[in-house]
């Protein structure tokens, strides 16, 4: 053995190089400087043990990079690639991008959509589109709640019997009142409200303060024209030109006659007229001719010389030449002609 042990007995030098558990050699890891290196376990960690910032310390792993990357064998070992810039590169050509693409065609969709390219959605119930213009109600027939405390709308309630009909029952607020009222009485009321804000037409000045309503049907005639002969003919209301209602006229505005004589008294004269009043001016006879005496415009409604009034009542009688009609007498309906036999009197026409 060696005998130059600088200054050191054996069994001190084997001392200088043991740890103190005698079970290993100690060994100085000296730099090219000469400076000891001292290893210490402050870069490994357990497992979940906690980081102290500045105090802490960790082992440093670097990255390799090539211009031109090598390749390696499954099962060898390989540094990390890290490209001219030292940022690490990562692999990504075997991931599946197909749901990543699907995103990404769909936001471009949503980003597309303006006030000129709307989106279109189908409102679906329990897997089933909603029916598009559907008459008939079904499972995918849209409804419509309305909230029991809103103001603006009523609420739909049972059905009830009017007049033996079932109707539906249309619940509406009004002047802080909540009704439940049948379907007929509703349309009363909208008609009512209606009425109540229809503009008046025509140029007459109409008060908002006054009486409300609407001008229906009404037709100013200065000079009133018959109608049509046609029965069960529809036409308008009409007025003059003071706005007074044209009404069944029986005091002769259509016209009138004076009869003192006794020949044959008719309306042709005056179309669409009828005699609707014969004032007596002295005791009066009609003419025993039944075809002529006092001829009705209407069969069995009116005192005649042919009939006898019995769509009134079978009891009537026809007018003869044994009836005298005493002077002051005015009777009233609707003759299309007539024949004295003595007597005078004022006959007025109206219209038919």
């Amino acid at each position: 053995m060696a005998s130059d042990l600088r200054g050191y007995t054996e069994q001190e030098t084997l001392n200088k190089v043991l740890n103190t558990d005698n079970d290993s050699i100690q060994v100085d890891i000296v730099d090219a400087t000469g400076v000891t290196i001292t290893a210490t376990d402050a870069s490994v960690y357990v497992d979940d043990a906690d980081w102290t910032d500045s105090t802490s310390s960790h082992t440093l792993v670097g990255g390799l990079y090539q211009s031109t990357p090598q390749t390696i064998t499954d099962g060898d070992t390989g540094p990390l690639q890290v490209n001219a810039n030292g940022n690490l590169i990562v692999d990504l050509s075997g991931t599946d991008n197909t749901v990543l693409d699907n995103i990404a065609a769909s936001l471009s969709v949503l980003d597309d959509w303006d006030d000129s390219n709307l989106a279109n959605v189908n409102i679906n119930i329990a897997g089933s589109d909603i029916a598009a213009n559907a008459g008939v109600m079904s499972a995918t027939t849209p409804r419509v709640t309305i909230a029991n405390d809103d103001t603006h709308f009523g609420a739909v309630g049972a059905a009830s019997d009017v007049d033996g009909v079932v109707h539906g029952q249309l619940r509406y607020i009004g002047a802080g009142v909540d009704t439940v009222e049948s379907s007929a009485n509703s349309i009363q009321t909208a008609v009512e409200l209606i009425d109540d804000t229809v503009a008046v037409l025509g140029t007459a000045t109409y008060s908002e303060t006054s009486t409300k309503g609407s001008v229906v049907g009404v037709v100013r005639n200065d000079t009133l024209a018959p109608l049509a002969d046609t029965d069960n003919e529809v036409a308008p209301l009409q007025v003059n030109a003071a706005g007074a209602l044209y009404t069944s006229d029986a005091s002769g505005e259509a016209g009138s006659i004076l009869v003192t004589g006794t020949g044959d008294v008719t309306t042709t004269v005056t179309a669409n007229t009828v005699f609707v009043a014969i004032q007596f001016i002295t005791d009066t006879v009609f003419d025993s001719d039944d075809s002529k005496g006092l001829i009705s415009a209407t069969n069995q409604l009116y005192p005649s010389s042919q009939y006898e009034s019995t769509s009134i009542d079978a009891d009537a009688g026809a007018v003869s030449d044994g009836v005298t009609f005493p002077q002051g007498m005015t009777i009233f309906g609707r003759w299309s002609g007539f024949k004295l036999a003595s007597g005078s009197v004022i006959a007025y026409i109206g219209y038919v």
